[in-house]
């Protein structure tokens, strides 16, 4: 087995982590949109706004690109359910990618 197999191997375990947990700051942030949206957080409070922050920079970029897709439905933005559901589908597909290019390597 080459050095080049291994290393794909290596890889789909942290690939998939990432992906999994991506999609839970996803979710995440989405909740925290919809609570920000019907005024229920206090954005005032120092802590809560250091979350909101640091989530719309983890998933802002992200989204971005649907948005730019999806244009907003009314006062309903889709580019999350759209941006989800393209990482479940990156969740399945980058591991098995990786295992059969390491098969091909080897």
């Amino acid at each position: 087995m080459s050095v080049l197999a291994v290393f794909l191997n290596a890889l789909i375990i942290p690939v998939s982590l990432a992906l999994h947990y991506y999609g839970i700051v996803l979710i995440a942030a989405i909740i925290l949109s919809w609570l920000e949206a019907f005024h229920v957080l206090n954005t005032y409070n120092q802590f809560v706004s250091m979350i909101c922050t640091t989530l719309h920079k983890l998933t802002d970029p992200y989204l971005n690109f649907f948005r730019k897709i999806v244009p907003p439905a009314g006062n309903i933005d889709l580019s999350p359910l759209l941006g989800f559901l393209v990482l479940y589908f990156l969740e399945g597909f980058i591991p098995r990618f990786l295992a059969v290019l390491a098969q091909k390597v080897a």
